[in-house]
């Protein structure tokens, strides 16, 4: 009896030792097996449930990022100075399953501990507006605080005016008489 105890004891301390518990965010790195098997459940890329339209993939990826940033706003965590890179696991209904990230080497220092608290709360209340058939995944970057794209108006409104201001300022070469 003594014996089976001992055998009980040491397989399951084998497979607790080996059975990576994958938490809802982590350091890209600190788990690979279980990020490998992340990414077998999560093979289809968030441009490919955008239908390979990169515009909505984008604006989907840029509408989590400034919700995440809105999100910091309202309990007051500063993301302000932070660059990192994402890696983000979806369920189907657009629920964020796990949150792999790494900070960037012109990142601010955060610390870890604190943003993984701030990132499981975003996931917690944040639902990607989509819909697919099953889990998928994109991997991102970010940089904070977010720049608002502009519109297509007001480029060309600058570049008249820039275009404006080059014929009015003429410079006069030295041959040119007065």
């Amino acid at each position: 009896m003594k014996a089976f105890i001992i055998t009980l004891i040491t397989c399951s301390t084998f497979l607790i030792g080996n059975a990576q518990q994958l938490p809802k965010v982590f350091l890209l790195g600190e788990y690979e097996k279980g990020f490998d098997e992340l990414t077998k459940k999560h093979t289809d890329m968030l441009l490919t449930v955008c239908n390979d339209d990169m515009t909505e993939a984008f604006a989907k990826w840029q509408d989590m990022l400034i919700s995440m940033e809105a999100h910091a706003q309202d309990v007051s965590y500063d993301l302000k100075g932070s660059k990192m890179w994402f890696n983000i696991f979806w369920s189907p209904d657009g629920r964020i399953n796990h949150i792999a990230y790494y900070l960037k080497p012109n990142s601010r220092n955060l610390d870890q501990d604190k943003l993984k608290l701030f990132l499981i709360s975003f996931m917690n209340q944040y639902n990607l507006p989509i819909s697919y058939n099953k889990n998928f995944s994109h991997y991102g970057s970010a940089s904070f605080p977010m720049v608002t794209p502009r519109s297509g108006a007001e480029s060309t409104s600058k570049k008249k005016e820039a275009s404006t201001l080059a014929r009015e300022n003429k410079v006069k070469a030295g041959n040119d008489k007065k």
